[in-house]
């Protein structure tokens, strides 16, 4: 029992020993320091020290174990990306080339510059030029004598300087371009394929004559882009200049402009009585001595040239318009020689210019249209241009004019240079001052006798009378200028006086030539159709002069106000009134474009009339109604109903109406044709249908609706009929289109006369009755003799037959044909004793 009690003793304490055994060795760190022994310490350090070192790998195996799931898929993910880069294919480096090529050469293109720069630089060039010459030029005469030539650099300066803006914006707008692509160059090779495949000495090698071609491209692009930066701002820096230099001369020339009025308007010099001669206080710039006038010679001379080298365009202008002008003389040399020789035959033109100086005349058309280019022209040029004009109506007028008229104009031309002379070259001395004055007081007297010498008879007499009554106001102003010191506008507004006048006088010869040049090409299409009778010219003259003296007011008033050196001012103030944008309701407009829509209306309906008489056609003879020349009439016919369509058509595109917005007048202006205009519509789209149908033509003999006569005119709405009676009958064109037309000449000219009559006799032999009848009408003129007359017998009986005749005539000489037949017939059959009723 003993024996059985201590083995269970110690078998307890051996399974309590494993027990705390196994639990240290798993539990080592948790057991307390208090409760550890000294030795059991040092025990249990050295197992820590192999547990810990256990237990920290057995950690990192678990963490790595659970990063290793966590690791895996993102691992797995970049070793797919190395796998897909690794995977680049040579097609794969051959397209990242050609990216890299293509991005190359849009930056190339957009870094080229073209020859619009090279323009643009020349251009520049010759605008410094220009800036030059006009700042040597400002510094010559003073402003106030030279006004004129102060309008021209202030103009020209203004252009410069809103061409150096423009340019400007064009070159900012290249420069941003040609940068942004330089910036680009640097990015160019930043494809990450093309890096990679760069990066790979092996790649490199295998594409080594492509990475050659992209460096030099590279290389030459560079450059490129390098120099055409720095050309860019070379001329970014010109252009800098110049528009600093032209706001400067701008500048000057408004201060000089705004200091010029009141000078002009002030006391310039002493009255010319006063006791000397003083000098404004405030002068423009100073004048140079009258002891030196060269200087003001070479400054009139800088002002003409530098107007040539900026009108070189106007130049052309004129220079084609005299070339079609002398090209037309040359293809009618013959006919005027041939007028000139047989005067009495073409007595009826009247040619006064043409007949006996040709050139001359021309080259006086040609120098009066000079104004409609030279409005801002240097005044010494206009003085020379004028003079010439005047010396060749002066040659004209030797042979034309009377000796008292001739006498009267050679002294209005010698006091014209005498003026411009004096205008243009001398200072304002007590001397010439009275100079000026005798001159100013010349063209008074003489206006004055020229005005008392017009009588109302002569032709363009309100002109005259007008123009000499401006030159005598002018002239009388100008002497009282001179007296009470303002001497240089005592200059302007005596040579505007007699430009006044002298002009008036060359623009009628203006007129006269322009008409002359009509009938001429009148007469020469007259001549191509073999009609060679005279024609009333009076006609023609009334419907062509109206708007020639029109625009011969036009240039009159053109040269008058820049004589004045007022018609910069007055343009300036009209357009800006003409161009203010005005509003009504919801619809904007100009007057500049009502005033063009009315201009062009009124040009189109002028031109559709006078474009018959250029092409031959007087409207008026009846040898010009021939079956000939009726499809002429057809031809001028729809020739006048295009210009005057595209008039409107024009018109409408000038005036720059809103068409959108007047969608709904345009609705009620159809409602109102569909109730109220119908016929009206209906006229006007019948005389279109009659006018390109060709059924009714000018000089057609037509019946419709009971009215019988020739056709005179098909207009857009109603056509005329000339009766017998000579009676004028207007019939609308619908009832014509929508009536039974009898057209006697559709086809031919041929109406059928018919004659009844009776004869008696003894003997009464049908032969010799068909032979009197033949030969009788044959011999008649206007019968067409193409078929022989048709002889019907109606009655016979012994002594007496009743007889039917039938042939044909010209339709418009049927009753005349008739009527000479009855006379010959009665006559022939009376020489062979037949009687005839």
């Amino acid at each position: 029992m003993g024996f059985k009690t201590s083995c269970m003793r110690r078998l307890v304490v051996i399974c309590s020993l494993l027990l705390v055994g196994m639990v240290v060795y798993a539990q080592p760190n948790q057991l307390p320091v208090s409760k550890r022994t000294k030795t059991s310490s040092i025990h249990l350090d050295s197992t820590k020290s192999k547990a810990d070192t256990t237990s920290h790998m057995q950690q990192e195996m678990m963490v790595s174990d659970s990063a290793h799931s966590t690791t895996d898929t993102t691992r797995h993910e970049h070793n797919e990306m190395v796998l897909s880069v690794d995977s680049l294919t040579m097609s794969d480096y051959t397209l990242s080339i050609e990216r890299v090529n293509d991005y190359m050469n849009t930056i190339g293109d957009s870094a080229k510059l073209g020859f619009e720069v090279e323009r643009m630089s020349r251009r520049v060039d010759r605008m410094t030029e220009d800036i030059a010459q006009i700042r040597l030029n400002i510094r010559g005469r003073g402003t106030v004598f030279n006004i004129k030539n102060q309008f021209l650099y202030q103009r020209y300066t203004t252009k410069l300087f809103n061409e150096t803006n423009r340019i400007q914006s064009s070159l900012d707008i290249m420069y941003r371009r040609v940068y942004r692509a330089k910036q680009k160059l640097g990015k160019a090779f930043s494809d990450s394929v093309f890096q990679k495949m760069y990066a790979d000495r092996a790649l490199r090698t295998t594409f080594i004559e492509q990475l050659t071609r992209l460096d030099r491209k590279w290389h030459r692009t560079d450059s490129i882009t390098r120099v055409n930066v720095g050309i860019l701002n070379e001329l970014k820096v010109s252009l800098s200049d110049n528009s600093y230099s032209l706001s400067n001369m701008l500048n000057i020339l408004d201060r000089r402009m705004d200091k010029a009025t009141p000078l002009l308007f002030g006391n310039e010099v002493n009255n010319i009585w006063g006791k000397e001669f003083t000098e404004p206080p405030v002068k423009v710039s100073s004048r140079r001595p009258v002891s030196v006038p060269l200087s003001i010679f070479e400054s009139e001379q800088n002002a003409i040239g530098y107007y040539f080298s900026q009108t070189s365009g106007e130049r052309k202008i004129v220079i084609l318009f005299g070339i079609f002008l002398f090209a037309w003389l040359f293809l009618k040399r013959k006919l005027l020689k041939t007028i000139s020789v047989q005067k009495g035959a073409y007595s009826y033109l009247n040619l006064q210019y043409l007949n006996n100086h040709p050139i001359l005349s021309l080259l006086v058309l040609l120098l009066c249209i000079m104004p409609f280019f030279d409005t801002y022209a240097p005044a010494s040029y206009i003085s020379i241009v004028y003079l010439l004009l005047l010396i060749t109506t002066t040659v004209i007028f030797f042979r034309k004019g009377k000796h008292s008229f001739l006498l009267q104009w050679i002294v209005l031309v010698a006091l014209f240079v005498a003026d411009a002379f004096a205008f243009l070259f001398i200072e304002p001395t007590f001397f010439e001052r009275l100079v000026l004055l005798t001159v100013h007081s010349g063209i008074l007297v003489f206006t004055f006798r020229f005005y008392k010498s017009l009588h109302k008879q002569i032709p363009y007499y309100s002109l005259l009378k007008w123009a000499t009554v401006t030159g005598i106001i002018l002239s009388g102003l100008g002497i009282l200028l001179n007296l009470f010191g303002r001497f240089s506008l005592s200059g302007i507004v005596g040579l505007s006086a007699i430009f006044a006048v002298t002009q008036a006088v060359v623009l009628t010869v203006f007129v006269d030539v322009i008409v002359e040049i009509i009938l001429v090409q009148l007469q020469n299409s007259r001549l191509k159709e073999g009609n060679n009778l005279p024609f009333d010219i009076s006609i023609v003259i009334h419907k062509i002069k109206a708007p020639l003296v029109f625009i011969a007011v036009v240039i009159w008033l053109l040269m008058l106000t820049s004589n004045l050196n007022i018609y910069h001012s007055l343009r300036e103030a009209v357009m800006e009134s003409l161009t203010t944008v005005r509003t009504i309701g919801s619809i904007s407009f100009q007057w500049l474009s009502v005033l063009l829509f009315i201009l062009i209306i009124w040009t189109a309906h002028m031109l559709q009339r006078l474009i018959s008489f250029i092409f031959g056609e007087t409207g008026t003879e009846e040898e010009d109604l021939t079956k000939a020349t009726k499809g002429q009439h057809s031809r001028l016919l729809i020739t006048r109903l295009l210009v005057l369509i595209g008039g409107y058509l024009l018109a409408i595109a000038a005036s720059g109406l809103p068409i959108d917005k007047l969608t709904f007048l345009l609705g009620a202006l159809g409602v109102g044709i569909g109730m109220g205009l119908q016929h009206i519509v209906n006229n006007v789209v019948s005389g279109i249908i009659l006018i390109f149908d060709g059924t009714l033509q000018i000089g057609d003999e037509i019946e419709v609706s009971g009215q019988a006569g020739k056709v005179k005119e098909i207009g857009l709405r109603a056509s005329t009929l000339t009766t017998d009676d000579g009676a004028d009958v207007i019939i609308p064109n619908g009832s014509i289109l929508s009536s039974n037309i009898v057209n006697w000449t559709f086809t031919n000219n041929e109406k059928r006369v018919i004659l009844t009559f009776s004869l008696t006799g003894k003997e009464l032999d049908a032969n010799v009755i068909n032979e009197v009848i033949n030969e009788t009408i044959k011999g008649i003129e206007y019968v067409v003799t193409k078929s022989t007359p048709v002889i019907l017998f109606t009655k016979v009986a012994a002594e007496s037959c009743s007889l039917t005749v039938r042939f044909w005539s010209t339709t418009t000489a049927g009753d005349l044909v008739k009527s000479e037949a009855m006379l010959k017939l009665s006559k022939a059959f009376a020489a062979r004793k037949i009687g005839f009723e």
